[in-house]
């Protein structure tokens, strides 16, 4: 019996520990949550407005598209950069996103689609799997780092407009809420035309300079929210894994304290009747 409780209190004791861990890893990813969703919050209408003004100045073009906009024959190779997290414990985050590459790379041809990778997850599943990998960025950890992103989205710029001239799409995880994210697939380049009314703009030095201007900042400005929309969604997981794995060792801990209760009563109640015994024995 006292083996038993002994038991007991070293899983009493491991649970506690987990519980600790499991907290302050909640409070951590809920801090670097509240940091990263304000600013994602701000970049958002900030690249609505330029992706529009971009759009504006496309159809004031009148037939002029730049490079960008040059569509890509059907059949050609694809680059899809995949974000991903470096570390675990967040979920189905990754799952998600992977399920979502893995069924465009179905869809499109294993043998078209080439692979950025950002995120240690995502390079470990699909280099074991023979997927080509271009390049792969690691270590961002979930930090947001406007150079990486500026880094990233100039090979994928230099990739569309090589000789070969890849299409490129993106794969990332929109932060919808702290609860709902959701794994998002779309074509970054070439830009697509939208159907607009040009707009009347007074524009120096002339608009297809402009225009040549307007669109490398757009597409650094949307690689800078696709990375904040990812590390957004990443924290806001791994927040309610961690809170859900608090919760569940919280209600582990109360079964096992209530289990060594019982055991320790059983043990007192045991030795009474040991002792009552051995009185009547005595009084024969």
């Amino acid at each position: 019996m006292a083996q038993s409780i002994k038991q007991i209190k070293n899983r009493i004791h491991s649970v506690e520990n987990t519980k600790k861990v499991t907290g302050a890893m909640q409070m951590i990813s809920v801090a670097k949550l509240n940091r990263i969703e304000h600013r994602l919050f701000a970049l958002r209408p900030y690249c609505l407005k330029l992706e529009n003004l971009m759009s504006d100045l496309a159809a004031s073009t009148q037939g002029y598209l730049s490079e960008y906009f040059k569509q890509r024959p059907a059949g050609e190779d694809i680059v899809l950069c995949l974000i991903t997290s470096d570390s675990g414990l967040c979920g189905v985050y990754n799952q998600n996103i992977i399920r979502a590459a893995e069924e465009f790379l179905e869809k499109h041809g294993s043998q078209r689609v080439k692979l950025i990778v950002a995120g240690q997850k995502g390079l470990s599943y699909f280099k074991s799997r023979g997927i080509k990998i271009l390049n792969s960025y690691l270590g961002l950890n979930g930090k947001y780092s406007p150079e990486s992103c500026d880094k990233i989205i100039a090979q994928l710029s230099q990739l569309f407009l090589g000789d070969q001239g890849f299409s490129v799409y993106l794969a990332y995880t929109y932060f919808d809420n702290s609860i709902i994210q959701k794994a998002t697939i779309e074509r970054l380049l070439p830009l697509e035309p939208k159907e607009v009314k040009p707009a009347e703009y007074i524009i120096e030095p002339d608009l297809k300079n402009m225009l040549a201007e307007i669109i490398p900042d757009y597409l650094k400005v949307k690689m800078r929210l696709v990375f904040l929309e990812s590390f957004t969604s990443e924290h806001a997981a791994r927040t309610v894994s961690m809170k859900t794995a608090t919760d569940n060792a919280k209600e582990l801990l109360e079964g096992l304290v209530l289990l060594r209760n019982k055991v320790r009563q059983a043990g007192i109640t045991q030795d009474i009747l040991e002792l009552t015994s051995s009185v009547e024995a005595l009084r024969g």
